[in-house]
């Protein structure tokens, strides 16, 4: 069992670096001048000139929201790095403890949670037309994954709470 635990963690510890190296490459390749680009564009703006139809109010939404995605992604990485706190307390024996409940609920959440954030950034960056915006296309590709997934996660933390109520409960028969 000691051997599957090692495998498993050396499993999850490659797949986070992965995905923290392919984060910080899209964050590295984004245009983090339009930053730079707004704040002159404050200082010279005319200020009689509504600014939510200005093109800088644009570009400024599109650099927000993707800092928002880019949060988003982040978020979703902090969420698998919760596998490696369960594999611990598995590997200490400890399969029903209230800490893998706890971070099953955890992980549930985010999985959740970042999908229903990055629907609404992606929405959003499709409504100011710096992408297009499929619905059932986004459903399709990695939201089918994530929703199910936060679900059976809520189920593992229902059942691990089951599994600690009856083996309670059997310590105490014996």
């Amino acid at each position: 069992m000691k051997d599957n635990i090692n495998i498993l963690t050396i499993i999850t510890w490659a797949v986070l670096l992965v995905a923290v190296s392919v984060l910080l490459n899209d964050m590295r390749e984004f245009d983090f001048n339009q930053f730079e680009n707004f704040q002159n564009w404050a200082k010279t703006a005319d200020r009689n000139e509504s600014w939510f139809t200005s093109k800088n109010a644009i570009e400024w939404s599109y650099y927000a929201i993707t800092a928002g995605i880019f949060f988003w992604r982040g978020y979703l990485i902090y969420g698998f790095s919760y596998f490696l706190s369960i594999l611990k307390e598995v590997e200490t024996g400890k399969y029903f403890s209230d800490k893998n409940i706890k971070y099953f609920r955890k992980i549930g959440n985010i999985f959740i949670s970042y999908t229903i954030g990055i629907l609404v950034l992606r929405f959003l960056l499709a409504a100011i037309g710096e992408s297009t915006f499929n619905f059932i296309n986004e459903l399709k590709e990695e939201f089918t994954f994530l929703i199910p997934a936060g679900l059976a996660f809520y189920i593992l933390a229902e059942i691990f709470e089951k599994g600690k109520q009856a083996k309670e409960d059997n310590e105490l028969t014996i």
